[in-house]
């Protein structure tokens, strides 16, 4: 099961990234240095309008040893993600990140290592946390407090139902930064799509409906589907970053969109439908309650954000993911 050749590909869909791209392929390149291993770097041109292109094209000049090599497909991440899977002619990993995150050094080594260590997992996921707003805006830095505070506390979000067996690994080989044996036992059997590792591109598959644009809500059901249930895990050690939610709104669309390609995935795959049980999640308020009164106050506001987005999103005229999502 482990590859034969130190070759590693990254997809890196591009849509509208100006103000993030160099930063993210910088710490890209930074967390590469030392493995060994000889990389393939595709960026995914998506339907943009802003200036990615010219700042993709400096990227590939001014980093080298990521060898990269820029693409153009329709608008949509699924659709980049397979624009640069027609170039692949191996059953190498392939490393999907998004434009817009930054990867600490050792993300990308903690991936391999634990995907060279359990050859029965399919794809590993690293566990993206938000930045702090850096601001003077008072109003920005209180929802940055608020709409964030999920991703600053790992252990705060467990699965509604028993998720064990889809755990496997948890008891023998435990993980000891940002969860518990405890804690990812009851944990999400999805990986987040902001950064993940697939072990080669024939785990990689398409839905059948362009109404389902994310590939953190088709792909882990595919997999745990056609592969059975343990194929999944998430390194709650390998840590990636993105830009804080500061506005209501952006927070709004983002998850409405989510909102859509999970309603449209139940309805278009119900051979999906115990997978989709199992992944959905819910606040621990056992874990949150013994946190100091400043972080149940700002989880119980985030609680409520969430119970009114989803209240509004019911009544949503625009319910195509593929509109939403920008």
């Amino acid at each position: 099961m482990y590859w034969k050749m130190n070759n590693l590909f990254v997809i890196i869909p591009v849509h509208n990234k100006e103000k993030t791209l160099d930063e993210c392929v910088r710490s890209l390149n930074k967390s590469i240095l030392g493995l060994g291993y000889k990389f393939k770097t595709f960026l995914v041109i998506n339907d943009c309008s802003d200036k990615s292109s010219e700042i993709a094209t400096k990227c590939k000049y001014k980093y080298p040893s990521l060898n990269i090599k820029i693409l153009n497909s329709q608008k949509g991440k699924l659709h980049a993600q397979e624009s640069a899977i027609r170039e692949i002619n191996s059953n190498n990993p392939i490393l999907f990140i998004d434009a817009d995150i930054i990867l600490k050094k050792d993300t990308i080594k903690i991936l391999i290592k634990e995907l060279k260590k359990h050859p029965h997992l399919i794809a590993i996921g690293s566990f993206p946390i938000a930045r702090y707003y850096k601001g003077n805006n008072i109003w920005k830095s209180f929802l940055d407090k608020v709409l964030n505070i999920r991703s600053r506390y790992p252990m705060s979000e467990i699965s509604r139902l028993n998720v064990e067996e889809y755990h496997p690994y948890v008891i023998y080989d435990p993980q000891h930064k940002n969860t518990s044996v405890n804690h990812e036992l009851k944990s999400k059997i999805f990986f987040h799509g902001r950064t993940f590792l697939l072990r080669s591109k024939k785990y990689w598959f398409k839905p059948k409906t362009e109404k389902i644009v994310g590939d953190d809500s088709y792909i882990p059901d595919y997999i745990t589907f056609n592969y059975g249930k343990g194929r999944i895990r998430n390194r709650y050690d390998s840590i990636v970053y993105y830009n804080p939610f500061i506005s209501l709104k952006e927070h709004f669309n983002v998850y409405k969109r989510i909102y859509f390609d999970l309603r449209n995935l139940a309805r278009t795959y119900p051979s999906f439908e115990d997978i989709r049980n199992h992944s959905q999640l819910v606040l621990d308020w056992t874990y949150i309650r013994r946190q100091k009164f400043t972080i149940r106050l700002l989880f119980s506001l985030y609680s409520l954000v969430r119970k009114i987005e989803r209240f509004f999103y019911k009544f949503s005229i625009n319910q195509n993911p593929s509109k939403i999502w920008k």
